[in-house]
């Protein structure tokens, strides 16, 4: 059974490209336009991994991470945060949301790297 990944954010394009490209590595891709969205999946369909932007409509990705940290479930889920918003002082502030942060514009293979070593 392949990993599923949940894939967070209200920009079509990176959506589309990461889902794409998660899905010929061998994973199951659901997706969601933001944090609210991505809450009521989780509910019944629970990722391995969480890849989120921060800036989204209706609940941003840092709102969204620590609700998920807040779920018993999802603890220890590792959460990618995408964004080119980053704020280097804030990555140590949020460090029990994520596990690894990847500014915008990102590498895509660097990323899937890093995907591959965090499902280890």
């Amino acid at each position: 059974m392949p990993q599923k990944i949940l894939v967070i954010d209200d920009e079509e394009d990176i959506v589309y490209m990461l889902k794409s490209t998660l899905e010929k590595n061998g994973f199951e891709v659901i997706t969601a336009a933001d944090g609210e969205q991505a809450l009521r999946l989780i509910k019944t369909d629970v990722p391995d991994l969480m890849i989120t932007d921060l800036t989204m409509p209706v609940m941003s990705g840092w709102h969204f991470s620590m609700k998920v940290r807040g779920d018993p479930r999802f603890k220890t889920t590792p959460i990618i945060i995408l964004s080119a918003l980053l704020d280097i002082a804030a990555e140590s502030e949020k460090s029990e949301a994520a596990i690894f942060y990847v500014p915008k514009p990102f590498d895509i293979l660097k990323l899937m790297d890093k995907i591959k070593e965090i499902l280890k």
